[in-house]
Protein backbone atom coordinates (compact mmCIF):
# COMPACT_ATOMS: atom_id res chain seq x y z
CA UNK A 1 0.00 0.00 0.00
CA UNK A 2 3.05 1.99 -0.11
CA UNK A 3 2.49 5.19 -1.98
CA UNK A 4 -1.17 4.57 -2.43
CA UNK A 5 -3.07 7.61 -3.36
CA UNK A 6 -5.17 9.09 -0.50
CA UNK A 7 -7.32 11.54 -2.58
CA UNK A 8 -10.24 9.91 -4.55
CA UNK A 9 -9.09 12.60 -7.40
CA UNK A 10 -6.10 10.70 -7.59
CA UNK A 11 -6.96 7.53 -7.81
CA UNK A 12 -11.09 6.49 -8.19
CA UNK A 13 -11.63 10.20 -10.11
CA UNK A 14 -8.22 10.37 -11.83
CA UNK A 15 -9.45 9.71 -15.39
CA UNK A 16 -12.05 12.58 -15.14
CA UNK A 17 -9.72 14.86 -13.80
CA UNK A 18 -6.59 13.93 -15.39
CA UNK A 19 -6.16 17.62 -17.57
CA UNK A 20 -5.97 19.40 -14.17
CA UNK A 21 -2.73 17.62 -13.16
CA UNK A 22 -0.52 19.63 -15.38
CA UNK A 23 -1.57 23.05 -13.33
CA UNK A 24 -2.27 21.80 -9.69
CA UNK A 25 0.67 18.52 -8.71
CA UNK A 26 3.28 19.50 -6.41
CA UNK A 27 5.58 19.38 -9.64
CA UNK A 28 3.53 21.59 -11.54
CA UNK A 29 3.77 24.37 -8.53
CA UNK A 30 7.76 23.51 -8.55
CA UNK A 31 8.39 23.90 -12.24
CA UNK A 32 5.81 27.49 -12.25
CA UNK A 33 8.05 28.83 -9.30
CA UNK A 34 11.18 28.03 -11.59
CA UNK A 35 9.88 29.32 -14.90
CA UNK A 36 8.64 32.87 -12.88
CA UNK A 37 12.27 33.05 -11.19
CA UNK A 38 14.20 32.69 -14.28
CA UNK A 39 11.54 35.44 -15.70
CA UNK A 40 12.69 37.42 -12.98
CA UNK A 41 16.62 37.00 -13.41
CA UNK A 42 15.79 38.33 -17.19
CA UNK A 43 13.60 41.10 -15.70
CA UNK A 44 16.84 42.25 -13.23
CA UNK A 45 19.18 41.74 -16.76
CA UNK A 46 17.04 44.07 -18.46
CA UNK A 47 17.19 46.97 -15.77
CA UNK A 48 20.59 46.70 -15.48
CA UNK A 49 20.59 45.24 -11.76
CA UNK A 50 22.32 42.07 -13.33
CA UNK A 51 24.90 41.79 -16.01
CA UNK A 52 23.66 41.02 -19.31
CA UNK A 53 24.14 37.26 -19.84
CA UNK A 54 22.26 34.30 -21.67
CA UNK A 55 20.24 32.22 -18.98
CA UNK A 56 20.57 28.86 -20.36
CA UNK A 57 17.96 26.22 -20.82
CA UNK A 58 17.59 24.68 -17.69
CA UNK A 59 14.97 21.43 -17.08
CA UNK A 60 14.33 21.44 -13.54
CA UNK A 61 14.24 17.86 -11.76
CA UNK A 62 11.73 17.86 -9.12
CA UNK A 63 13.50 15.09 -7.39
CA UNK A 64 16.49 17.04 -6.84
CA UNK A 65 14.29 20.14 -5.73
CA UNK A 66 12.67 18.14 -3.40
CA UNK A 67 15.57 16.46 -2.23
CA UNK A 68 17.40 19.89 -1.34
CA UNK A 69 13.73 20.43 0.45
CA UNK A 70 14.05 17.56 2.89
CA UNK A 71 18.05 19.22 3.70
CA UNK A 72 17.14 22.60 3.66
CA UNK A 73 13.68 22.64 5.27
CA UNK A 74 12.06 25.33 2.79
CA UNK A 75 10.92 24.82 -0.48
CA UNK A 76 11.22 27.68 -1.92
CA UNK A 77 14.83 28.18 -0.79
CA UNK A 78 15.83 24.99 -2.19
CA UNK A 79 14.59 25.87 -5.83
CA UNK A 80 16.75 28.80 -5.97
CA UNK A 81 19.61 26.70 -4.52
CA UNK A 82 19.16 24.27 -7.52
CA UNK A 83 19.07 27.35 -10.11
CA UNK A 84 22.19 28.76 -8.71
CA UNK A 85 23.47 25.24 -9.08
CA UNK A 86 22.68 24.80 -12.37
CA UNK A 87 23.78 27.95 -13.62
CA UNK A 88 27.07 27.12 -12.02
CA UNK A 89 27.31 23.87 -14.11
CA UNK A 90 26.21 25.57 -17.38
CA UNK A 91 28.87 28.69 -17.32
CA UNK A 92 27.11 31.63 -16.01
CA UNK A 93 28.64 32.09 -12.65
CA UNK A 94 28.10 35.75 -13.22
CA UNK A 95 24.22 35.47 -12.78
CA UNK A 96 24.16 32.89 -9.63
CA UNK A 97 24.16 35.71 -7.12
CA UNK A 98 20.99 37.44 -8.41
CA UNK A 99 18.58 34.52 -8.31
CA UNK A 100 15.96 35.65 -6.13
CA UNK A 101 17.40 38.80 -5.27
CA UNK A 102 14.98 41.24 -3.84
CA UNK A 103 12.24 38.33 -3.37
CA UNK A 104 10.36 36.91 -0.72
CA UNK A 105 9.04 33.61 -1.02
CA UNK A 106 5.97 34.69 -1.08
CA UNK A 107 6.60 37.07 -4.17
CA UNK A 108 7.31 33.91 -5.74
CA UNK A 109 4.74 31.77 -4.79
CA UNK A 110 1.62 34.35 -5.17
CA UNK A 111 2.51 34.85 -8.87
CA UNK A 112 2.89 31.08 -9.51
CA UNK A 113 -0.48 30.05 -7.79
CA UNK A 114 -2.05 32.68 -9.51
CA UNK A 115 -1.16 31.46 -13.10
CA UNK A 116 -1.43 28.25 -12.57
CA UNK A 117 -5.38 28.52 -11.30
CA UNK A 118 -5.47 31.24 -14.64
CA UNK A 119 -4.10 28.96 -16.59
CA UNK A 120 -6.55 26.04 -15.42
CA UNK A 121 -9.59 28.19 -15.64
CA UNK A 122 -8.70 28.74 -19.09
CA UNK A 123 -7.72 25.51 -20.51
CA UNK A 124 -10.40 23.21 -18.72
CA UNK A 125 -12.78 24.59 -16.38
CA UNK A 126 -14.21 27.40 -18.44
CA UNK A 127 -14.76 25.22 -21.77
CA UNK A 128 -16.35 22.25 -19.63
CA UNK A 129 -18.45 24.72 -18.30
CA UNK A 130 -19.56 26.32 -21.76
CA UNK A 131 -20.42 23.22 -23.35
CA UNK A 132 -22.73 22.00 -19.98
CA UNK A 133 -24.27 25.40 -20.67
CA UNK A 134 -24.57 25.09 -24.36
CA UNK A 135 -25.77 21.61 -24.41
CA UNK A 136 -28.42 23.00 -22.01
CA UNK A 137 -29.44 25.64 -24.63
CA UNK A 138 -29.20 23.13 -27.57
CA UNK A 139 -31.61 21.20 -25.70
CA UNK A 140 -33.96 23.85 -24.41
CA UNK A 141 -34.79 25.23 -28.27
CA UNK A 142 -35.75 21.15 -29.18
CA UNK A 143 -37.99 21.11 -26.34
CA UNK A 144 -39.39 24.35 -26.13
CA UNK A 145 -43.08 23.24 -27.04
CA UNK A 146 -42.53 20.55 -24.90
CA UNK A 147 -45.88 20.78 -22.38
CA UNK A 148 -45.19 19.97 -18.78
CA UNK A 149 -46.40 20.75 -15.44
CA UNK A 150 -44.19 23.19 -12.95
CA UNK A 151 -44.36 22.54 -9.75
CA UNK A 152 -43.49 24.86 -6.63
CA UNK A 153 -43.06 23.64 -3.15
CA UNK A 154 -43.56 20.50 -5.02
CA UNK A 155 -47.02 20.80 -5.78
CA UNK A 156 -48.88 21.22 -8.82
CA UNK A 157 -48.39 25.03 -9.74
CA UNK A 158 -49.60 25.98 -13.94
CA UNK A 159 -48.13 24.69 -17.17
CA UNK A 160 -44.57 25.35 -18.20
CA UNK A 161 -42.32 23.82 -20.55
CA UNK A 162 -39.65 21.39 -20.18
CA UNK A 163 -37.49 23.78 -22.73
CA UNK A 164 -37.94 26.54 -20.59
CA UNK A 165 -36.91 25.14 -16.98
CA UNK A 166 -33.82 24.05 -18.93
CA UNK A 167 -33.22 27.32 -20.45
CA UNK A 168 -32.70 28.96 -16.69
CA UNK A 169 -30.21 26.91 -15.82
CA UNK A 170 -28.71 27.47 -18.92
CA UNK A 171 -29.05 31.56 -19.11
CA UNK A 172 -28.00 31.30 -15.45
CA UNK A 173 -24.90 29.30 -15.68
CA UNK A 174 -23.41 31.34 -18.53
CA UNK A 175 -23.66 34.20 -17.37
CA UNK A 176 -21.64 33.36 -14.23
CA UNK A 177 -19.33 31.66 -17.07
CA UNK A 178 -19.00 35.18 -18.62
CA UNK A 179 -18.23 36.81 -15.58
CA UNK A 180 -15.65 34.14 -14.56
CA UNK A 181 -13.68 35.05 -17.72
CA UNK A 182 -13.28 38.98 -16.55
CA UNK A 183 -11.41 38.11 -13.20
CA UNK A 184 -7.89 38.45 -13.91
CA UNK A 185 -6.24 36.39 -10.41
CA UNK A 186 -3.81 39.28 -8.56
CA UNK A 187 -0.46 39.40 -8.10
CA UNK A 188 2.60 41.44 -6.57
CA UNK A 189 5.80 41.41 -6.01
CA UNK A 190 6.44 43.29 -3.19
CA UNK A 191 8.74 42.15 -0.42
CA UNK A 192 9.46 40.66 2.78
CA UNK A 193 6.75 43.05 4.42
CA UNK A 194 5.05 45.38 0.95
CA UNK A 195 7.31 47.82 1.25
CA UNK A 196 9.40 47.25 -1.30
CA UNK A 197 12.54 47.82 0.64
CA UNK A 198 14.64 45.25 -0.63
CA UNK A 199 14.51 46.93 -3.74
CA UNK A 200 14.95 50.09 -3.49
CA UNK A 201 18.68 48.96 -2.36
CA UNK A 202 18.87 46.67 -5.89
CA UNK A 203 18.37 50.05 -7.70
CA UNK A 204 17.55 53.50 -5.41
CA UNK A 205 16.92 55.68 -8.20
CA UNK A 206 14.06 52.79 -9.75
CA UNK A 207 10.40 53.92 -9.06
CA UNK A 208 10.12 50.17 -8.48
CA UNK A 209 6.28 49.40 -7.53
CA UNK A 210 6.25 50.61 -11.21
CA UNK A 211 8.09 48.51 -12.67
CA UNK A 212 7.35 45.45 -11.29
CA UNK A 213 3.40 46.53 -12.01
CA UNK A 214 5.22 45.69 -15.34
CA UNK A 215 6.77 42.78 -15.04
CA UNK A 216 3.86 41.28 -12.97
CA UNK A 217 1.12 42.60 -15.66
CA UNK A 218 3.61 40.59 -18.28
CA UNK A 219 2.05 37.10 -16.81
CA UNK A 220 -1.48 38.29 -17.67
CA UNK A 221 -2.16 39.59 -14.22
CA UNK A 222 -3.74 42.43 -12.06
CA UNK A 223 -1.27 43.88 -10.04
CA UNK A 224 -1.62 45.26 -6.51
CA UNK A 225 0.38 47.51 -5.37
CA UNK A 226 -0.56 47.77 -1.34
CA UNK A 227 0.37 44.31 0.06
CA UNK A 228 2.02 42.80 3.17
CA UNK A 229 4.00 39.77 2.15
CA UNK A 230 0.74 38.33 1.63
CA UNK A 231 -1.40 39.42 -1.93
CA UNK A 232 -4.56 40.51 -0.72
CA UNK A 233 -7.42 37.94 -0.88
CA UNK A 234 -10.18 39.66 -2.01
CA UNK A 235 -9.61 38.40 -5.86
CA UNK A 236 -9.30 34.94 -5.04
CA UNK A 237 -12.89 35.29 -3.22
CA UNK A 238 -14.47 36.85 -5.97
CA UNK A 239 -13.00 33.83 -8.44
CA UNK A 240 -14.30 31.41 -5.73
CA UNK A 241 -17.36 32.86 -5.18
CA UNK A 242 -17.88 32.71 -8.50
CA UNK A 243 -17.28 28.67 -8.70
CA UNK A 244 -19.56 28.63 -6.29
CA UNK A 245 -22.09 29.74 -8.28
CA UNK A 246 -21.97 27.57 -11.08
CA UNK A 247 -21.31 24.55 -8.92
CA UNK A 248 -24.68 25.95 -6.88
CA UNK A 249 -26.69 25.98 -10.59
CA UNK A 250 -25.02 22.88 -11.28
CA UNK A 251 -26.09 21.06 -8.24
CA UNK A 252 -30.16 23.07 -8.97
CA UNK A 253 -30.05 21.15 -12.21
CA UNK A 254 -28.99 17.49 -11.03
CA UNK A 255 -31.30 18.08 -8.25
CA UNK A 256 -34.17 18.61 -10.86
CA UNK A 257 -33.37 16.15 -13.16
CA UNK A 258 -33.11 13.57 -10.57
CA UNK A 259 -36.29 14.47 -9.40
CA UNK A 260 -38.14 14.89 -13.58
CA UNK A 261 -36.51 10.90 -13.84
CA UNK A 262 -38.41 10.45 -10.04
CA UNK A 263 -41.95 11.22 -11.90
CA UNK A 264 -40.82 9.57 -15.37
CA UNK A 265 -40.75 12.38 -17.18
CA UNK A 266 -37.32 11.72 -18.69
CA UNK A 267 -34.58 8.41 -18.19
CA UNK A 268 -31.18 8.20 -18.63
CA UNK A 269 -30.30 5.08 -20.34
CA UNK A 270 -27.52 2.82 -18.34
CA UNK A 271 -27.11 0.33 -21.07
CA UNK A 272 -25.21 -2.39 -20.45
CA UNK A 273 -23.99 -0.86 -16.83
CA UNK A 274 -25.24 -1.97 -13.71
CA UNK A 275 -27.33 0.25 -11.14
CA UNK A 276 -28.37 -2.02 -8.85
CA UNK A 277 -26.44 -5.24 -7.49
CA UNK A 278 -29.72 -6.94 -6.64
CA UNK A 279 -32.37 -5.32 -8.44
CA UNK A 280 -31.41 -5.83 -12.72
CA UNK A 281 -34.51 -3.48 -13.46
CA UNK A 282 -32.98 -0.39 -11.60
CA UNK A 283 -31.97 2.05 -14.18
CA UNK A 284 -30.85 5.01 -11.32
CA UNK A 285 -29.54 8.27 -11.92
CA UNK A 286 -26.40 7.52 -10.32
CA UNK A 287 -24.52 10.63 -12.16
CA UNK A 288 -26.49 13.07 -11.17
CA UNK A 289 -26.36 11.51 -7.45
CA UNK A 290 -22.54 11.32 -7.64
CA UNK A 291 -22.32 15.24 -8.95
CA UNK A 292 -24.43 16.51 -6.18
CA UNK A 293 -22.04 14.66 -3.85
CA UNK A 294 -18.58 15.98 -5.75
CA UNK A 295 -20.26 19.76 -5.81
CA UNK A 296 -21.03 19.94 -2.43
CA UNK A 297 -17.62 18.97 -1.33
CA UNK A 298 -15.90 21.22 -3.81
CA UNK A 299 -18.03 24.23 -2.41
CA UNK A 300 -17.15 23.07 1.20
CA UNK A 301 -13.29 23.25 -0.31
CA UNK A 302 -14.02 26.48 -2.16
CA UNK A 303 -15.66 28.12 1.14
CA UNK A 304 -12.31 27.89 2.65
CA UNK A 305 -10.72 29.27 -0.46
CA UNK A 306 -12.54 32.42 -0.35
CA UNK A 307 -12.63 33.14 3.18
CA UNK A 308 -9.98 31.84 5.03
CA UNK A 309 -7.20 33.32 2.44
CA UNK A 310 -7.71 36.29 3.73
CA UNK A 311 -6.67 36.23 7.12
CA UNK A 312 -3.02 36.38 8.57
CA UNK A 313 -1.38 37.10 11.22
CA UNK A 314 -0.16 40.51 10.99
CA UNK A 315 2.34 40.95 8.20
CA UNK A 316 2.61 36.61 7.38
CA UNK A 317 2.01 33.35 8.77
CA UNK A 318 2.43 30.22 6.86
CA UNK A 319 -1.16 28.72 7.81
CA UNK A 320 -2.42 29.82 3.60
CA UNK A 321 0.05 27.32 2.41
CA UNK A 322 -2.09 23.83 3.05
CA UNK A 323 -5.08 26.20 2.21
CA UNK A 324 -3.94 26.76 -1.39
CA UNK A 325 -2.67 23.35 -1.85
CA UNK A 326 -6.39 22.34 -2.14
CA UNK A 327 -7.42 24.57 -4.52
CA UNK A 328 -6.59 21.63 -7.33
CA UNK A 329 -8.74 19.34 -5.58
CA UNK A 330 -11.69 21.88 -5.24
CA UNK A 331 -11.68 22.43 -8.70
CA UNK A 332 -11.69 18.65 -9.50
CA UNK A 333 -14.77 17.44 -7.57
CA UNK A 334 -16.45 20.52 -9.85
CA UNK A 335 -15.10 19.45 -12.58
CA UNK A 336 -16.15 15.52 -12.39
CA UNK A 337 -19.48 16.92 -11.72
CA UNK A 338 -19.56 19.01 -14.24
CA UNK A 339 -18.40 15.78 -16.90
CA UNK A 340 -20.99 13.83 -15.17
CA UNK A 341 -24.45 16.09 -15.56
CA UNK A 342 -22.99 16.85 -18.98
CA UNK A 343 -23.27 12.97 -19.52
CA UNK A 344 -26.77 12.82 -17.94
CA UNK A 345 -28.01 15.02 -20.54
CA UNK A 346 -26.62 13.09 -23.44
CA UNK A 347 -28.19 10.03 -22.45
CA UNK A 348 -31.65 11.87 -21.49
CA UNK A 349 -34.41 10.67 -23.28
CA UNK A 350 -37.58 12.98 -22.63
CA UNK A 351 -41.34 11.43 -22.08
CA UNK A 352 -43.04 14.26 -23.71
CA UNK A 353 -45.90 11.34 -23.70
CA UNK A 354 -46.10 11.16 -20.36
CA UNK A 355 -45.35 15.22 -19.34
CA UNK A 356 -48.68 15.84 -21.03
CA UNK A 357 -50.40 13.46 -19.68
CA UNK A 358 -49.10 14.49 -15.93
CA UNK A 359 -50.40 18.29 -16.90
CA UNK A 360 -53.83 16.93 -18.01
CA UNK A 361 -54.41 15.21 -14.77
CA UNK A 362 -54.13 18.62 -13.26
CA UNK A 363 -56.57 20.78 -14.55
CA UNK A 364 -56.77 22.75 -11.45
CA UNK A 365 -53.42 24.42 -12.43
CA UNK A 366 -55.73 27.10 -14.89
CA UNK A 367 -57.13 28.46 -11.69
CA UNK A 368 -54.37 31.37 -11.82
CA UNK A 369 -55.90 32.28 -15.57
CA UNK A 370 -59.40 32.07 -14.17
CA UNK A 371 -59.19 33.95 -11.19
CA UNK A 372 -57.60 37.08 -13.41
CA UNK A 373 -60.19 36.54 -15.98
CA UNK A 374 -62.73 37.19 -13.87
CA UNK A 375 -60.98 39.97 -11.94
CA UNK A 376 -60.48 41.77 -15.36
CA UNK A 377 -64.04 41.30 -15.92
CA UNK A 378 -64.79 43.20 -12.95
CA UNK A 379 -65.57 40.76 -10.60
CA UNK A 380 -63.47 41.65 -7.70
CA UNK A 381 -63.79 38.60 -5.85
CA UNK A 382 -62.91 36.27 -8.65
CA UNK A 383 -59.76 34.86 -6.74
CA UNK A 384 -62.62 33.63 -3.52
CA UNK A 385 -64.87 32.03 -5.87
CA UNK A 386 -62.33 30.52 -7.28
CA UNK A 387 -60.79 28.87 -4.46
CA UNK A 388 -64.44 27.86 -3.25
CA UNK A 389 -65.12 25.71 -6.22
CA UNK A 390 -61.69 23.95 -5.92
CA UNK A 391 -61.88 23.03 -2.52
CA UNK A 392 -65.45 21.76 -3.37
CA UNK A 393 -64.78 19.82 -6.27
CA UNK A 394 -66.07 22.28 -8.75
CA UNK A 395 -64.00 24.16 -10.89
CA UNK A 396 -64.52 24.45 -13.90
CA UNK A 397 -62.86 26.69 -16.77
CA UNK A 398 -66.01 29.31 -18.38
CA UNK A 399 -66.63 28.59 -22.12
CA UNK A 400 -65.61 32.29 -22.38
CA UNK A 401 -62.16 32.22 -21.24
CA UNK A 402 -61.04 28.77 -22.71
CA UNK A 403 -59.71 29.98 -26.05
CA UNK A 404 -58.10 33.13 -24.14
CA UNK A 405 -56.22 30.77 -21.56
CA UNK A 406 -55.50 28.02 -24.27
CA UNK A 407 -52.37 26.01 -22.50
CA UNK A 408 -51.54 28.89 -20.22
CA UNK A 409 -48.12 28.94 -21.13
CA UNK A 410 -46.86 32.26 -21.73
CA UNK A 411 -43.73 33.29 -23.81
CA UNK A 412 -42.28 30.02 -22.26
CA UNK A 413 -41.43 28.62 -26.11
CA UNK A 414 -40.42 32.04 -26.50
CA UNK A 415 -37.84 32.01 -24.11
CA UNK A 416 -36.64 28.28 -24.28
CA UNK A 417 -35.95 29.01 -28.18
CA UNK A 418 -34.31 32.50 -27.43
CA UNK A 419 -31.96 30.80 -25.10
CA UNK A 420 -29.37 29.41 -27.58
CA UNK A 421 -28.83 32.37 -29.38
CA UNK A 422 -28.52 34.49 -25.75
CA UNK A 423 -26.07 32.06 -23.99
CA UNK A 424 -24.08 31.82 -27.62
CA UNK A 425 -23.82 35.66 -27.11
CA UNK A 426 -22.96 35.54 -23.40
CA UNK A 427 -20.21 32.94 -23.90
CA UNK A 428 -18.71 34.86 -26.52
CA UNK A 429 -15.05 36.54 -27.15
CA UNK A 430 -15.57 40.32 -25.33
CA UNK A 431 -14.52 41.81 -28.38
CA UNK A 432 -17.52 39.89 -30.23
CA UNK A 433 -20.07 41.03 -27.51
CA UNK A 434 -19.02 44.49 -27.80
CA UNK A 435 -19.13 44.58 -31.77
CA UNK A 436 -22.80 42.92 -31.28
CA UNK A 437 -23.94 45.73 -28.66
Amino acid sequence: MKGSPLSPVDDRYCEEVRELSPFFSEESLVQERARIELEYLSFLMRLGVAPRSKIPLIEVSYEEVKGLEVRIGHDVKALEVYLVNRLRASGREELAPFVHLGLTSEDVNNLAYARLLSSALKSVMIPAYERLAVDLSEIARREAKTEMLARTHGRPAIPTTFGKELANFAIRLAERVAYLKRLKPWGKVSGAVGTYASFKLLRPAGRWPELLKGYVESMGLEFVKYTTQVIPNERYSDIFHCLMNINTIMLGLARDLWGYQALDAVHFERKGRVSSSTMPQKENPVDLENAEGQLEISNSLMTLLAYRLGVTRWQRDLSDSPIKRTMGQALAHSLVACKRVTTSLASMSVDRKRMAEDLSQHREVLAEAVQLLLRMDGNERGYEEVKKAIENGKFSIPEKYAAKIGEYLGFASDLARDCESEVALLLAPQKSRQAGN
